[in-house]
């Protein structure tokens, strides 16, 4: 007798009372919430209440020797993106007692500008610091991290990326005050990398395999998880986060058909122009072929 029909058989024969032991026997639901998923990943790192979450992300993803203790999250920012002709929403913005600034994006589709985009959004913040007048020794270093759920470097060995500003050599650094973390979780899936600290770890099996736990496996071990995992659950059963949830999912799945489409359309056009100009290269030798047989081909 499997599972189902014997708590059916139980719940004819034994009273109300009863049922929470057949139901112990059922096994647990995955929570099925991604956290990529823009209003999720907002909740788990730009919450007010819980800046011990962002702290923990921020200190595994960068791996100071000096780790950030706390941090003070600013209100979203919308940034004219002359890139894309639209508005950059920065998913989380925060700095740390120093003034340093820290931002952390989510991006689920990989499109032809992100790396402008990464740029604009840096400079943005970076400019944003200042105001008319206001000398240059007081900006503050702005970090970046972007978790982005497809592959943008072809060719990559690692899922993770530091960019400095650096001479050729790479021995000489203009400034410390552009650093910029991309984390491919595509390639990470494809080809993880167990040997990477045990807090990043962590933290990148959340990003890419929470959705389908019913809790944060022990091996992990770390508190602040469990924490995050609290978020999902209440998407998962709060109906009006629910509702929003599943409102961003299908918008995210449009767009994401939608660039598709688009990909598709300019990879015909650009197949088409070879085509072309492979024809009318081939047109080309013929001729210098015939001319250099004394035979003129644009006589009739």
């Amino acid at each position: 007798m499997d599972t189902d029909t014997g708590c059916r058989f139980i719940e004819a024969i034994l009273p109300a009372a009863a049922l929470p032991i057949c139901m112990a026997l059922l096994p647990p639901e995955p929570v099925g919430i991604s956290p990529r998923v823009d209003c999720v990943f907002r909740r788990l790192l730009a919450d007010a209440e819980h800046t011990e979450r962002l702290v923990d992300f921020l200190n595994a993803v960068l791996q100071r020797s000096s780790p950030v203790v706390s941090v003070e999250l600013r209100s979203p920012i919308q940034l004219v993106d002359r890139v894309a002709e639209g508005q950059v929403t920065v998913d989380v913005v925060a700095t740390d007692a120093s003034g340093e600034i820290f931002q952390v994006e989510m991006q689920t589709w990989n499109h032809g500008a992100l790396k402008e985009r990464m740029l604009y959004a840096w400079a943005a913040l970076y400019k944003g610091q200042l105001d008319r007048g206001e000398k240059y020794h007081l900006l503050r270093p702005v970090v970046a991290i972007w978790l982005i759920d497809q592959n943008v470097f072809r060719g990559a060995d690692s899922f993770r990326h530091r960019f400095r500003v650096r001479d050729d050599a790479g021995t000489i650094e203009l400034s410390a005050h552009l650093e910029l973390h991309v984390l491919e979780l595509e390639r990470w899936r494809s080809h993880p990398e167990p040997s990477i600290p045990a807090d990043l770890l962590g933290w990148v099996r959340f990003f890419t395999e929470a959705e389908g736990w019913t809790e944060v496996p022990a091996e992990i071990g770390n508190p602040i998880l469990e924490s995050a995992m609290a978020v999902l659950t209440d998407f998962q059963t709060n109906a009006a986060l629910n509702d929003l949830y599943r409102s961003r999912l299908d918008y995210i799945r449009t767009q994401n058909t939608m660039q598709a489409d688009r990909d598709d359309a300019v990879t015909r056009a650009e197949r088409a122009e070879a085509d072309v100009a492979r024809e009318r290269a081939g047109k080309e030798r013929l001729r210098a072929k015939l001319l250099a047989a004394g035979i003129d081909p644009d006589t009739e």
